[in-house]
């Protein structure tokens, strides 16, 4: 027996039309004395009129050029390791590994390695953009470390050195105060308990 349900292109074809006339701009147009309001040219056909790219699109390009440069020469991926690390951040994390994802000295190594491996190759405009994308990340991002190991809290900022049994007591109770003999059921410190 036949089946009466519509197929689903069918039932697809008059949705997709709508959304085709929902997704072009109102345009008011003067006809005579009157006043019209008409749809106006896909919104698909606008973006092909523009003709610049966008940053996220050029990141895409550039990746997938260095994608293909590691696969001609297979034995970089083995040799230039921080190259190929950023390749696959770049391809798992999008700019996102440019920005917090990959470490600074990181990127900056895969940077040299990039100028070394373009300069036998001539670069396209992709490999351009995402070199000087990886650079512009190096420079902003360095800045926010240098500017980091400047405060106190940076490794190496603390100093330890022996010192006497009597000095380390004087230290103490000037960071603590003195505690007096009898003062070991002070009401600071718990009872003990008895049994």
């Amino acid at each position: 027996m036949p089946s009466r349900k519509p197929e689903p292109s069918a039932l697809a074809s008059p949705v997709h039309r709508l959304r085709e006339l929902l997704q072009r701009p109102l345009q008011l147009k003067l006809r005579g004395a009157q006043l019209h309001v008409v749809l106006g040219e896909k919104a698909e056909k606008q973006a092909e009129a523009s003709t610049g790219t966008s940053a996220g699109e050029a990141l895409r390009r550039g990746h997938a050029e260095l994608r293909g440069l590691l696969r001609r020469h297979p034995e970089t991926r083995q040799l230039m390791r921080h190259l190929a690390f950023t390749e696959t951040e770049i391809g798992r994390f999008g700019n996102r590994a440019l920005k917090r994802e990959i470490p600074v000295p990181v990127l900056r190594k895969a940077l040299d390695q990039l100028d070394m491996l373009s300069s036998q190759d001539a670069p396209g405009e992709g490999l351009a953009y995402l070199r000087a994308r990886i650079a512009e990340a190096v420079e902003v991002r360095g800045r926010a470390i240098e500017i980091d190991e400047d405060t106190e809290t940076r490794p190496g900022s603390l100093e330890v050195m022996e010192a006497s049994h009597s000095l380390f007591d004087e230290m103490e109770k000037s960071w603590t105060g003195q505690i007096p003999p009898d003062g070991v059921h002070s009401p600071l410190r718990p009872e003990p308990r008895s049994e």
